[in-house]
């Protein structure tokens, strides 16, 4: 995957200048413009808790992992999922000097988790699953206070009163959304300019694939994160770098 910063780029530096600290780390996280269609994938639970649960996660990762995702507006209760999500995650990390024994791996992670949810969080998309009555010979549960739809289901939806299935009288019982990421995103450390050896990369494959201009909202991402902190103040500077290429 070739990362060009002549497609998009932009440093979200600290409030106090115009350049990052003196021996300060910066974190720079970098992303593809290909977008990912990973349906209702739980994707704190495939990245940042999947690293955690991870063992040896004290110092390094790599894990290789698909999971089965849905993502259509209706899916009957019958249907299985229809997206199989590969989630890679390779990084690594150690005693950096000045920092705490964990101080790295938890920059990289916090920083990396925040632009992957900043770049997917625009694109979502409503999913209801295990869906009833989508035909007129296909009954539907009764449903009532202690058995609620998300959608559909008379007075007991929880979501929305219509579902988005062709038959009107249809009800889903379940509602999550789908997302769409980047094909490759990368969370680098940099003191003074200098490539730490620490860093972060996870990659999305999956059957449904589209193509997308993930670059185009870069510069709104980058100024979310002005003011983040990734580590202890006396560290880390202020604001990290975004960078979005082909």
């Amino acid at each position: 995957m070739k990362f060009s910063t002549a497609v998009a780029a932009v440093t979200a530096l600290f409030s106090s200048g115009t350049a990052f600290a003196a021996g300060k780390i910066e974190v720079e996280v970098r992303y593809s413009k290909e977008m990912i269609d990973v349906g209702n994938l739980d994707l704190f639970m495939a990245t940042w808790q999947k690293i955690y649960a991870t063992d040896g996660n004290g110092r390094a990762i790599v894990t290789d992992n698909t999971y089965g995702a849905f993502g259509g507006g209706c899916m009957s209760t019958y249907d299985g999922p229809d997206n199989n999500a590969r989630v890679i995650i390779n990084g690594a990390w150690g005693r950096v000097p000045g920092l705490g024994p964990h101080d790295s791996r938890e920059a990289l992670v916090q920083t990396l988790w925040g632009v992957l949810k900043a770049v997917s969080d625009p694109t979502a998309w409503d999913v209801f699953t295990q869906c009833y009555g989508l035909s007129w010979q296909q009954g539907s549960p009764i449903w009532n206070n202690n058995r609620r739809p998300a959608c559909g289901g008379g007075p007991f939806h929880t979501v929305r009163q219509t579902c988005l299935c062709l038959y009107g009288g249809a009800s889903c019982e379940k509602f999550s959304l789908g997302h769409r990421v980047p094909s490759v995103i990368k969370a680098n450390l940099y003191r003074d300019g200098q490539l730490l050896a620490d860093s972060l990369t996870i990659q999305f494959s999956a059957q449904r694939v589209v193509k997308d201009e993930g670059c185009g909202t870069v510069n709104a991402i980058a100024g979310l994160f002005g003011g983040l902190l990734p580590g202890p103040a006396s560290l880390f500077a202020s604001g990290i770098s975004v960078f979005c290429g082909a």
